[in-house]
């Protein structure tokens, strides 16, 4: 557990969900697996949910650490409101321990040392109306640890006609799920590889969890969610964990739900590792798509891994660049030249945001938050 030196005691303090008491002033979270044990005046692995006076208060909520508008390409999901934009938000800490984290800056911190703004739920959603996104994306350090966060920017957002994405590890407890995910509409969940080794020498975590959390997604929710695998040299690229990798996604989630093979860089504690080469990635791909998959992408490099095509007659639908669209041919979410349906949410279910709703965000987001420049 983290010795939490310093911690608020105002009404910024929000008790926390998913914990119980124990005896000796002790509190069990049970929001993700790790089920911390957590003792007065400590936080748990995460940084971010700590014991006071034997309850559980999360240091995260209403706190974000980094805020940005982003192509919700970047997310990254291909097949979700394509070309519009996204309000991004993340808080400090992690519940995992990746040793190639790209976020280390945040997620490694605790609450006090991340150099955070105090923004209320509602106002979450004026930013993001604001800057006129039509989804917000809980992301950069793990969303499910800020998860009452969440909930209450996501019952928020709905009211304004807003989406919510979760960008996620997938390392939640199904005690949490559904209190987090029923009010989803899309995600994309990083599966870093697929063998416990990895889960355990590289993240400090371990992989079943995650399986489990994906098949709650596909058996359980309507969220419309994308996998994100980061193919490390030597260490999660060897052809036949891809080949298991693949499927299992076509055993259990089926051949419609989008696969992203991402390019990694050295970064935190993993500086001693190759940039990924493009190959990989092509060799991944190719893969994926022999074992039955339909929509393969490759992200982090330049490559016609990033455009989708037509699974039935190979009619390219979506052409991009990077994180930027540069055509796209559905009509109505389908194929024009043979009318398959392509899966995916293609038009915003919640509608334009009204003109007074942002006529209203415009004024208020920018004199209560003129100096982050968003």
């Amino acid at each position: 557990m983290q010795d939490l030196k310093i911690l608020q005691k105002s009404a910024e303090l929000h008790e926390a969900r998913w914990w119980e008491a124990q005896p000796g002033g002790k509190v069990h979270c049970y929001l993700c697996p790790r089920h911390c044990h957590i003792g007065e005046g400590q936080a748990g692995f995460c940084y971010i949910r700590a014991n006071e006076g034997g309850k559980l208060y999360s240091l995260g909520y209403a706190h974000p650490a980094a805020m940005q508008v982003d192509p919700i390409e970047k997310k990254p999901l291909n097949h979700f409101l394509p070309g519009t934009r996204v309000f991004s938000m993340g808080t400090a800490g992690c519940n995992m321990g990746c040793f190639f984290c790209q976020n280390w800056d945040i997620s490694k911190s605790r609450a006090d040392q991340a150099g955070s703004s105090y923004v209320p739920p509602e106002d979450v959603v004026l930013l993001a109306i604001r800057n006129h996104c039509d989804s917000i994306a809980f992301t950069y350090n793990e969303p499910t640890i800020w998860g009452e966060y969440v909930i209450d920017i996501c019952h928020a957002a709905k009211e304004a006609g807003l989406n919510t994405v979760m960008v996620s590890n997938g390392y939640i407890t199904y005690d949490a799920f559904h209190d987090i995910y029923d009010h989803i509409d899309a995600a994309n969940i990083d599966l870093k590889a697929f063998t416990e080794k990895f889960y355990g020498k590289i993240t400090l975590t371990h992989l079943q969890p995650v399986l489990d959390a994906l098949l709650w997604l596909k058996n359980e929710t309507n969220v419309w969610f994308e996998i994100t695998n980061l193919m490390i040299p030597t260490l999660n690229d060897a052809a036949e964990e891809t080949r298991e990798l693949c499927g299992w996604i076509l055993d259990n989630l089926g051949p419609d739900v989008p696969l992203h093979f991402t390019a990694f860089h050295p970064d935190f504690k993993l500086q001693d590792k190759p940039r990924t080469p493009p190959e990989t990635l092509h060799a991944a791909r190719r893969t994926a798509l022999d074992a039955g998959l339909h929509y393969v992408y490759e992200g982090n490099i330049y490559s016609d891994g990033a455009h989708t095509s037509c699974p039935t007659c190979r009619t390219l639908l979506v052409r991009r660049s990077w994180h930027d669209v540069q055509q796209n041919r559905l009509q109505e979410g389908k194929c024009p030249k043979c009318g398959a349906a392509i899966p995916g949410r293609w038009a915003n279910p919640h509608g334009k945001t009204p003109q007074k709703l942002y006529d209203h965000a415009r004024v208020v987001a920018a004199s209560k938050y003129s100096d982050l420049n968003l």
